[in-house]
């Protein structure tokens, strides 16, 4: 089976660390992302710091997964010339590709969104003092699972249309 036929939201973890070499190969498979023009509009902030996940987890109702993590990452949504209208595809994706090498590392995962909400981002500037045109995009919380569940399949046939676009 594929990583992306096993990736799943994971929600509560396990109080087990994640190794530093974890960490470089979470951020090296979302740094792999394709961008746009290889703009690369991305940094990330790497947050372990037990406090600073319980404020994160603050965030909205739908963020407390933050609250049992050992890690989350946040992908920073930077600015770009090459091609500006591609960024939020850019990191949409570098955001997957962490995803996915969780499921690699026998990790487990869940996108919590921040952008394009205002009090999200907010929220997340002032807990870092991120300042000027450099916006949280997502967090990431990732950790051992404490449960094991089964995926669920999502494929739709009546989602495909072929040749044509058909309602």
């Amino acid at each position: 089976m594929s990583l992306m036929m096993k990736r799943k939201s994971v929600r509560e973890f396990k109080d087990t660390k994640i190794t530093e070499e974890e960490i470089k190969q979470l951020l090296q498979s979302g740094m792999q992302a394709p961008s746009a023009k290889n703009q690369q509009p991305w940094e990330f902030i790497v947050v372990t710091d037990k406090d600073l996940l319980d404020k994160l987890s603050s965030m909205h109702k739908g963020s407390w997964p933050l609250k049992t993590a050992p890690l989350a990452i946040i992908p920073m949504l930077l600015p770009s010339d090459k091609s500006p209208h591609m960024t939020v595809q850019d990191v949409s994706a570098a955001t997957e590709n962490i995803l996915l090498e969780a499921v690699n590392l026998d990790l487990g995962a869940v996108w919590i969104g921040v952008y394009p909400l205002e009090e999200r981002i907010e929220h997340v500037s002032n807990i870092f003092n991120i300042k000027g045109d450099k916006l949280p995009f997502s967090m990431i919380a990732i950790g051992h699972p404490m449960n094991e569940k089964d995926v669920t399949i999502r494929y739709d046939e009546s989602r495909v249309h072929r040749n044509n676009w058909s309602e």
